[in-house]
């Protein structure tokens, strides 16, 4: 069981002749933890609270053995909303800057897979609390590029916590089979690699709980009136449950409000990974959005008990309005990821300033670090060992 304390630190000022002195603060030097989110227009909803988490991080742990842990922020929105172009330039400018070590970010998963070869080119290592695209870590059938060629053959400095798209695919069906009870699905996809793969892996899960995926369709997104004949033919089938590996983006949720006069959404449910589940899609789903289900591998930490103490502190200190969202405490874990690996980096440079590639070790190296939304440990890929995951409902 863990306790959470916390530490007032007392300095005593004096007054001498006119001047002022202060407790000394360390002189090793300062290591610099950057963040890159949105931070500006619509998608600040999303970054704000991240940053917040990784302020209150740092905030917790300021120095790391003689070091001062300074965090500087990134913006990589353009017109409210992430921007891979804009992304890249950052960390082209963080790779240029000698004083950061590493990164938390990006929360967009297309903002990562052009972040990649820029942070491997630089071996900046960089920690996401959100990106899901399987192609991002491993070849998931279709990657183009694949991993290793997105970082140029160089080695891996990419590392997220976040469940992957199959991953959320293959627990939503699980979810489907043993708590909604459901024994026939039809199954679509937007044609991109990370909706195939969550396609493809939520029928492998149906079909090895003895259930039977009764439809399975790639739909041209772009032209909505795919959406009713599929839901006609999933209705036809007899089906329970409807899987989309689709996003916001690519009308998920629009193929859920084409259901309406065909699909009786208080009888048969609606199931996506993480990005069905953003309040936009909710909204475009309209008064069809009864029982729709998302995976997210943004764990709510309020869930476990043993986080009580740390939330109740998080919401007295950070006060600001956007400070507590979804990507608050993962983001908090990604910054506490770094935390302990700059400290054993240090011990690795026997005390000194460590290097980007001594940081990269430590990461590597991450064993059991037990923290508010999963219990950690990477491999080589940048993938999480382990990871928890929560499925949400709409009601």
């Amino acid at each position: 069981m863990r306790t959470w304390a916390r530490i007032a630190i007392v300095l005593a000022i004096v007054l001498v002749a006119g001047s002022c002195t202060s407790a000394a603060l360390p002189e090793k030097g300062t290591i610099v933890i950057a963040t890159s989110f949105p931070l500006s227009g619509a998608d600040r909803a999303k970054g704000g609270p991240a940053k917040a988490g990784v302020a209150y991080a740092i905030a917790k742990t300021p120095v790391v053995k003689g070091f001062v842990i300074q965090q500087h922020d990134y913006d990589d929105a353009v017109n409210g909303t992430s921007d891979a172009q804009k992304a890249v330039e950052d960390y082209t400018s963080m790779c240029d800057d000698p004083s950061i070590l590493a990164v938390v970010g990006p929360l967009d998963s297309t903002v990562a897979r052009s972040i990649i070869p820029v942070t491997a080119s630089c071996g900046l290592v960089t920690v996401s609390p959100a990106n899901t695209e399987a192609c991002l870590t491993k070849d998931a059938g279709g990657c183009d590029p694949s991993p290793t060629a997105l970082r140029g053959g160089k080695p891996n400095t990419y590392f997220r916590i976040s469940v992957p798209d199959p991953t959320q695919g293959l627990a939503l069906a699980v979810f489907a089979r043993e708590t909604l009870k459901v024994t026939k699905a039809a199954i679509w996809s937007d044609g991109e690699p990370s909706g195939n793969a969550a396609a493809e892996a939520f029928r492998q899960g149906v079909e090895r709980g003895g259930g039977t995926g009764v439809l399975e369709q790639e739909l041209d997104w772009r032209n909505t009136d795919t959406f009713k004949s599929f839901l006609e033919r999933a209705r036809e089938a007899g089906a329970g449950a409807i899987f989309a590996g689709a996003a916001s983006s690519t009308n998920a949720c629009l193929a859920r409000a084409a259901g309406k006069g065909i699909i009786d959404p208080k009888k048969v449910s609606y199931l996506g990974p993480e990005a069905i589940g953003d309040s936009h899609c909710i909204v475009q789903a309209g008064d069809q959005a009864e029982n729709m289900y998302f995976g997210t591998s943004a764990t709510d930490p309020t869930e476990d008990p043993r986080n009580k103490a740390l939330v109740a502190d998080f919401q007295k200190t950070m006060t600001g309005k956007d400070d507590y969202g979804t990507y608050t405490f993962a983001s908090y874990d990604c910054a506490a990821i770094l935390l302990d690996a700059i400290g054993r980096a240090i011990d690795a440079a026997a005390g000194k300033m460590p290097t980007r590639k001594q940081i990269l070790d430590a990461i590597q190296s991450t064993t059991e670090l037990d923290l508010t939304t999963g219990t950690y440990a990477f491999r080589q890929t940048g993938d999480p060992t382990a990871a928890t995951m929560s499925i949400y409902g709409v009601r």
